[in-house]
């Protein structure tokens, strides 16, 4: 399994979420700043202080400027299968069909289910708000504050995030 077939499931997952609260697909704002954050969301909401759940598969957290980027993917994401993921919005890519899950264990389908499951109970509008509110939803976040701050002590834009610090924050800032 790669990363990048996780992430089309995770996709997948978040557009049938923005379907349900009555997004347009064909009219959608899932741009790869949206989809970035909320994949910090969905893997953050997977974990707890013993559990990484999700940060076993997308283990490469970086802050950044925006807030907190999975470099791997971040690298990665215009070689979806499935997905066209544009700065602004996502489009299906051409000639694919319907989303057929590849490659991605059923472990790894349970836990992004899951994760997602627990964000749509704790704040079912989380996908439809704007990615700079996102943004900004991540920047509360301590493991980020603490992580940039450091960055930017170095002269530096980005640093990666030890797994543990997302994994022992508190999930309170998903409410908002």
């Amino acid at each position: 399994m790669s990363k990048l077939t996780a992430f089309d499931y995770f996709v997948n997952q978040i557009v049938n979420w923005y379907v349900e609260q009555g997004g347009d697909f064909e009219n959608n704002d899932l741009s790869k700043l949206k989809l970035t954050k909320l994949l910090f969301f969905t893997c953050a909401a997977s974990t707890g202080p013993d559990n990484p759940a999700l940060l076993e598969t997308f283990d490469n957290f970086y802050a950044l400027p925006y807030g907190h980027v999975e470099s791997d993917i971040q690298d990665q994401m215009e070689n979806s299968f499935f997905f066209n993921i544009t700065k602004t919005r996502l489009y299906s890519r051409p000639n694919t069909g319907v989303y057929q899950v590849q490659d991605v264990t059923q472990a790894v389908q349970d836990q992004i289910r899951g994760a997602v499951a627990i964000l749509k109970f704790v704040n079912s509008h989380l996908v439809r708000l704007p990615a700079f509110e996102l943004v900004d939803l991540s920047h509360r976040w301590q493991s980020w504050k603490s992580v940039f701050s450091l960055a930017q002590q170095y002269g530096k834009y980005s640093m990666k995030i030890p797994r543990e610090m997302i994994m022992n924050e508190p999930k309170i800032f998903l409410l908002n």
